[in-house]
């Protein structure tokens, strides 16, 4: 086994870091020098120093949810007093609103709801595609996806397939969590285990669609299964190439079932920690999300150093950590101040991490 040393001179190498080497590094490498290390990658990936983020807005189109995950405060079962499924009327109202105050991108994902058929996500697609051509809908995680072909009694590839023939072409990477089946099963067995989100999430892949991949920790894992987690989507990406982003943020835990057990967020370190070898291990990821939403706007800007080229989204909507009472919201000009006052250049990006303005 490599010392510490001899692994940052691999990194500093442009070499690939073996999972052993990785776990190395989370646990013992000092913090300063494994950010030196993914601030490295990152000046190579994007010599410009451009950071960029996007104007968006993240409805949710219901709460209702038979997957009853532990770590989640957005759900609600079948039949609750404050359970609700907007209707596509509702929905475009939301997004018309959000395009004319300056959304370019609708990141669009609700909970897995048996009474919502699949001509339902179909038609929706086909409608903004008509109503409002100039958003792009970024939509419908791979757990999402699963859940609609198992009620509708089809295959994923075949909701894949209507899906893209309406008009989706990205997919968001929720439902991650972390990818290793002994996390899974403590905050989120009903959920379809790690082979499987990996497995729709390959699918769509080859069917065409670019999505990213998200990865939420500071719960039930330890070291290895981060690592675990990296390893599986480093894998894919070699394979498919489909991935444009990695989203890694950390658990909120306030109104979850699992406040009781985990009752305080993780701290700063650690998430810069887990943010910076993630630059390092995912040498085959162009962007890395660095996530002032959970972890408040100071480290949006400090995690510009740590590997992170992208800040997300303004969010102009979003209910699911709203409900764990995380209440940050971002307006276009605040992302610019977090990317300036770190000594980067902002720009302004779509979907597909095009950029659209610089300022």
């Amino acid at each position: 086994m490599m010392g510490l040393n001899e692994i940052f001179d691999k990194v500093r190498g442009r070499e690939r870091i073996s999972a052993d080497e990785g776990l190395a590094l989370l646990h013992g490498a000092p913090l300063i020098e494994l950010g030196r290390a993914a601030d490295y990658i990152r000046s190579a990936f994007h010599p410009e120093d451009i950071v960029s983020f996007v104007a968006d807005t993240n409805p949710n189109y219901t709460n209702v949810c038979d997957t009853e995950c532990l770590f989640c405060a957005f759900w609600r079962p079948p039949g609750a007093s404050d359970a609700y499924t907007l209707t596509h009327d509702e929905l475009l109202e939301i997004m018309k609103a959000s395009y004319h105050n300056g959304a370019t991108t609708v990141l669009l994902q609700g909970g897995h709801n048996p009474e919502i058929p699949l001509e339902y996500y179909t038609e929706l697609v086909r409608r903004v595609r008509e109503e409002i051509p100039g958003l792009h809908l970024h939509a419908f995680s791979a757990p999402e996806i699963n859940a609609v072909a198992k009620y509708s009694g089809v295959s994923t590839h075949e909701v894949l397939s209507q899906l893209w023939d309406a008009g989706l072409r990205t997919i968001p990477g929720g439902g991650a969590e972390i990818l290793a089946n002994g996390v899974r099963r403590k905050i989120s067995p009903l959920k379809i285990d790690a082979q499987g989100w990996i497995n729709v999430t390959k699918e769509a892949h080859k069917v065409g669609f670019r999505t990213t991949a998200t990865m939420m920790f500071g719960h039930a894992e330890q070291d290895t299964d981060i690592i675990e987690h990296l390893e599986r989507i480093r894998a894919l990406q070699d394979e498919t190439g489909g991935f444009l982003a990695f989203i890694p943020w950390t658990f909120k835990p306030k109104n979850t079932f699992l406040e009781k057990k985990i009752p305080l967020e993780i701290g700063g370190d650690r998430y810069l920690r887990v943010l910076a070898l993630s630059r390092v291990y995912l040498d085959n990821f162009e962007h890395i999300q660095g996530s002032w939403f959970t972890q408040g706007k100071k480290m949006g800007s400090i995690s510009l150093h740590y590997g992170a080229s992208d800040l997300g989204g303004t969010l102009y909507d979003e209910n699911v950590l709203g409900c764990a009472e995380n209440k940050l919201r971002a307006t276009i000009g605040e992302l610019v101040h977090m990317i300036r006052s770190a000594g980067f250049n902002p720009a302004q990006r779509d979907t597909f991490y095009n950029i659209l303005k610089e300022y």
